[in-house]
């Protein structure tokens, strides 16, 4: 029998527990609108920053031993092989991509107005499914960063992704069917996090993606018929601008698949990273070995196969050409970095030489303010300098501009080149006109 003492201790239980239904469900509540882990609540940003939406983080992740020819992709990206011609390549690419449970640094870009604080932030994990990773075990991952002091020239904050119990083992995709037609890869996991002062969220998405090879990858160029210089594999990224970029220089030791410091989806670590210098290309030159830099440290490269006064339209052997007119060519012709109609194009299929007007815009995007931010960027660029007719065989102003060449031509022998500068505080940057011969970078943008 029911005493009253009894039925008045069950009440309490009642409410008890429909206290604690409520106040899970409030903490449910409260971490799905914060995507904040249980435990860690956040406070909204300050009024003076505000974080880019919808971020997107590549994780380069191959298997490929027939990739060649290349085809411009047409479709999604999928798992599983797809075979170029059927005929196994001299180089198996096999790359593993994968995110620890240390954790990788990744940048987020952020307008600043002013200074302040930002606090410390945890993500929700999401778990990537088995069937999206190499050995076939599932992780989830995180997205945090630490309280951290801005300012008004504040570009970026830092995070950090990791996977939670163990390393993530992307998928191994193949070259010609894991990059889509929106060169966006597979999607592994979309996280969020808040990006203003109201605590509104946004996403933050990783893709595991394949790579593309070098436009001369499997061939011979002038200087060289015993080795294939030329095989490089890139990563597309998102830049700040919205447009799909490689995530390397043309050249980059970091692409080089002969080379010991091979990583595809690495970019630069410091504004001064040589294995990120890559070559320097002759304006409207195609990739014929000239442009190929011997980097030694962050301050020393020179050309490898040396330079000639004598001028060529079209060059047999692989020296860059100082001399006449300010032109490797005898007879001038504008035309050949076209973004569609260029016949010495140097990047990959589906890729052209961005016009001046692209990388300003991409510069004004990126909200690039100081020399040290270079690397905040989405397209981390280092700064080789350029290989000018003073110079000829060695480089000069490395470790302290970067120079772009863009595919537009100025009047008779002229090109511009676009330049960044840590000769000025705050750093200058600026399309200037060059000479044909300098040798400069050469960062690709999808067509």
């Amino acid at each position: 029998m029911r005493t009253p003492q009894s039925r008045q201790k069950e009440g309490m239980n009642r409410h008890t527990k429909i206290g604690l239904i409520a106040g899970m469900f409030l903490a449910m509540s409260t971490a799905t609108a914060f995507a904040q882990m249980p435990g860690t609540p956040y406070m909204p940003a300050p009024p003076t920053i505000t974080l880019a939406q919808n971020q997107n983080y590549m994780v380069a992740s191959i298997y490929d031993a027939d990739y060649m020819p290349y085809t411009v992709p047409t479709a999604a990206a999928a798992i599983g092989a797809q075979a170029a011609d059927g005929t196994a390549e001299s180089t198996v690419i096999n790359v593993q991509g994968s995110i620890p449970s240390t954790g990788i640094t990744v940048y987020i870009p952020a307008t600043a107005t002013g200074s302040g604080t930002l606090p410390a932030y945890t993500s929700n994990p999401i778990t990537v499914p088995a069937d999206h990773t190499e050995d076939n075990q599932s992780r989830d991952l995180v997205l945090s960063w630490a309280a951290q002091p801005y300012t008004r020239n504040t570009i970026a904050i830092v995070a950090t992704l990791n996977a939670v119990g163990g390393t993530l083992n992307a998928k191994k995709l193949d070259i010609n069917g894991g990059l889509g037609n929106d060169y966006m890869g597979v999607s592994l996991a979309t996280l969020s996090y808040p990006y203003n002062k109201s605590g509104n969220t946004t996403t933050f998405t990783v893709h595991d993606i394949a790579g593309i090879p070098d436009k001369m990858f499997g061939q011979y160029d002038n200087g060289s018929t015993t080795m294939y210089e030329h095989n490089l594999i890139y990563v597309p990224v998102v830049g700040e601008d919205g447009k799909i970029w490689l995530n390397n220089n043309l050249g980059a030791d970091y692409a080089n698949v002969n080379s010991a410091n091979f990583n595809p989806g690495q970019q630069a670590t410091a504004y001064n990273d040589y294995h990120a210098y890559g070559s320097l290309f002759q304006w409207g030159r195609k990739p014929d070995g000239h442009e190929i830099v011997v980097w030694t440290s962050a301050t020393s490269g020179t050309q490898k196969y040396g330079y000639t006064t004598i001028q060529s339209d079209e060059p047999a052997d692989a020296m860059s050409i100082f001399g006449g007119a300010y032109d490797w060519r005898v007879h001038p012709d504008g035309t050949l970095w076209d973004p569609q109609t260029g016949a010495n194009n140097p990047c990959p299929n589906g890729f052209t030489v961005p016009t001046a007007s692209e990388v300003a815009t991409y510069v004004q995007a990126s909200g690039l303010k100081l020399f040290g931010d270079l690397i905040k960027s989405g397209l981390r660029f280092c700064s080789p300098g350029d290989n000018g007719g003073d110079y000829y065989a060695t480089t000069s102003n490395t470790s302290h501009r970067t120079s772009l060449h863009t595919s537009i031509p100025d009047v008779s022998n002229f090109c511009y080149v676009f330049s960044f500068t840590d000769v000025d505080s705050p750093m200058q940057t600026y399309a200037v006109r060059a000479n044909r011969w300098n040798s400069k970078s050469v960062r690709c943008i999808g067509k």
